[in-house]
């Protein structure tokens, strides 16, 4: 018998990714559009068209990373629900750390950029 609590439980873990990769793609959208706000108050208007297609691509890789993650949680859940019902271990996975890594990353390149265009 499976004890309900396992499969409550991975349920939860499931929802908590999905609203982190709906949190991912959101930041991902506001990056993209932000070009468009550093052109409107940068009063030299310098590098209007370069700010927004930069803007676009690292929110395009935010809104990119948001779907892997929740296309990778569907998948993690679903292995987890298998091997809870067989009663297996839960295969471990780098995954979150994997997706860790990379909002930090990302996290530094904007930060960078935005250090490097108002200094």
């Amino acid at each position: 018998m499976v004890d309900s609590r396992l499969l409550q439980a991975n349920e939860r873990t499931l929802l908590a990714w999905v609203r982190s990769s709906v949190a991912l793609m959101t930041f991902g959208f506001v990056i993209a559009r932000i070009g468009v706000w550093l052109r409107t108050v940068d009063p030299r208007g310098a590098g209007s068209v370069s700010s927004e297609f930069g803007t676009a691509w690292v929110g395009g890789l935010f809104v990119a990373l948001g779907v892997a993650a929740d296309a990778i949680a569907i998948l993690r859940y679903a292995a987890a629900r298998r091997a809870i019902k067989q009663g297996r271990e839960i295969p471990d996975d780098p995954f979150p750390t994997i997706l860790a890594v990379l909002v930090a990353v990302f996290g530094t390149i904007i930060g960078a950029y935005l250090l490097r265009r108002f200094i």
